[in-house]
């Protein structure tokens, strides 16, 4: 049984949080812009790459210690699926509901909300996470970050066996091959790979997979080939997702256990219920019309999305947690 890595807890919940505090403070909300705290919550959009980080080095943590074969391959995936995929199809129902309210409501779409229609087309796309791929937009602009992690799950399958081997030359050309194909402007996985790579190394510096020495090479080479790729202000966040994960704090509180617990269903599903609490709390109140007032219904924003993720996790999330891990492997 793999071990439980509490600082994890607290860099999802932390990272979920300030997407939410972002696109509440900043970007999805109309009436809450330029509020006094624009400025901050606009940093909070690099909870992805910390989330991206995570994953890095969560998923070939969890599958080394699962004793992940190649004959695993799509059962682990099929497992993922069941993990990641029927909540995120829940999430998708909310900008349904978020998009028809809004016209029964307001009698028009919400502002900045591009909704792709009900078509064939953007149906199959966002549920297979290849929006990319056709003329279409996602009913939840969040899901462009799962098609990447899905993206992940399919490359880091494939990889697993060749770095568990400890062929300490087979692994660095497998990672710099990732790091690599970012400057071939092929979008998707290999645009953000630095940020996984960051996250693999932990894992092989964990399970002392690789030669130290060459583990502090094949770092600055990923963040050379990340402040390239992504720039600075990417660069610093992952930084410190690596450095949180590599550090030895054990943070165990409550809130924070919570947050992590309940991080992902959060994440899908605080743009559609924000964006809902906004239409309906609008009518009623006047306090987003003042420079302080804006500031509460942030707040209030957020603690409604945070009760909801919970309920959530609770009746959607978790079940199909329990699901995935019931499907089990090719080993005998």
């Amino acid at each position: 049984m793999k071990e439980h890595i509490k600082i994890l807890d607290f860099l999802r919940g932390f990272a979920a949080l300030a997407v939410v505090l972002f696109h509440f403070g900043d970007a999805a909300l109309p009436t809450l812009k330029q509020n006094y705290l624009s400025n901050i919550v606009v940093y909070g959009k690099y909870g992805v790459q910390i989330f991206f980080v995570i994953s890095g080095f969560v998923i070939p943590y969890s599958m080394m210690k699962s004793k992940y074969m190649i004959s695993d391959y799509f059962n682990n995936l099929l497992r993922r699926f069941v993990r990641i995929n029927p909540p995120s199809y829940v999430a998708i129902l909310l900008s349904f509901i978020l998009y028809y309210s809004s016209i029964i409501i307001i009698n028009r779409p919400i502002s900045g909300m591009d909704w792709p229609g009900v078509n064939l087309t953007a149906i199959l796309a966002n549920l297979s996470y290849s929006v990319p791929i056709f003329d279409t937009t996602w009913y939840n602009p969040v899901f462009w970050t799962l098609s990447i992690e899905f993206q992940f799950y399919i490359i880091i399958g494939l990889l697993l066996p060749l770095i568990k081997t400890k062929n300490n030359t087979l692994t660095s050309l497998s990672l710099i091959g990732i790091l690599s194909l970012g400057f071939l402007d092929l979008e998707w996985f290999f645009d953000y790979g630095s940020f996984f790579v960051l996250g693999i190394l932990l894992f092989l510096k964990r399970e002392q997979l690789i030669h130290k020495n060459l583990i502090i090479l094949l770092f600055f080479i990923t963040i050379t080939f990340c402040y390239f790729q992504n720039g600075l202000v990417e660069l610093i966040f992952g930084l410190l997702a690596f450095l949180a994960i590599s550090s030895k704090f054990n943070l165990n509180y409550k809130v924070t256990n919570l947050l992590g617990k309940i991080s992902y269903s959060l994440y899908i599903t605080h743009w559609a219920v924000g964006s809902i609490s906004e239409i309906v709390l609008k009518r009623i109140t006047n306090l987003h019309e003042y420079p302080f007032g804006k500031i509460i219904m942030i707040l209030i924003y957020t603690s409604i999305a945070i009760c909801f993720a919970y309920l959530f996790y609770k009746y959607i999330e978790q079940p199909f947690i329990q699901y995935s891990k019931a499907i089990k492997s090719n080993k005998k």
